[in-house]
């Protein structure tokens, strides 16, 4: 996942695996990289959850409320709450992970089932008073090449090596 601000700068830079994960904010010179222990200080554990598990864990409770649905899950030591309710471009996704006493959020206000340009997303770790706001201007026509999901830090592979994609 890569975040930019003006004029096309790369703010933050975060690859995540089930099992490794690296992430770079350039402006300030950092780099982190990791294995599947996630630091308290950055969200690699919710982008990890976010990202590539979202509906994870053990289901315990849910119901409807006069604000939408509500689902309660367990996943390894978290307690995730799912709240689905209108928004101003059709349904909005809360989702609450509270793990360790850190509580973070992500809401998505989506037009549909699949992002489409427009929909907005915001994320807030409380713990760190971290907020990112992000708007979705356009979705690429095509998937992203193969090497868009290596590891960042892995070496070259050679145009004609076998993997490799031109």
């Amino acid at each position: 996942m890569i975040l930019t601000g003006a004029a096309g700068a790369t703010m933050l830079d975060a690859w995540v695996t089930r099992t490794r994960w690296r992430v770079a904010v350039p402006a300030l010179a950092v780099v982190r990289r990791g294995d599947v222990l996630a630091p308290r200080e950055m969200p690699v554990g919710f982008l990890r959850w976010w990202f590539l598990t979202p509906l994870a864990g053990g289901l315990f409770a849910a119901t409807c409320t006069d604000g939408g649905a509500l689902w309660l899950l367990r996943d390894a030591g978290a307690v995730i709450e799912l709240r689905e309710q209108p928004c101003s471009r059709g349904t909005l996704l809360h989702a609450a992970r509270r793990i360790e006493g850190r509580t973070e959020t992500v809401d998505e206000c989506r037009a549909g089932m699949v992002p489409s340009a427009g929909d907005t997303a915001r994320y807030v770790d409380a713990a760190s008073g971290l907020r990112v706001e992000v708007l979705l201007e356009s979705i690429g026509a095509e998937p992203p090449r193969d090497e868009a999901f290596d590891d960042p830090d892995a070496p070259a592979r050679a145009p004609d090596s076998p993997g490799s994609r031109t």
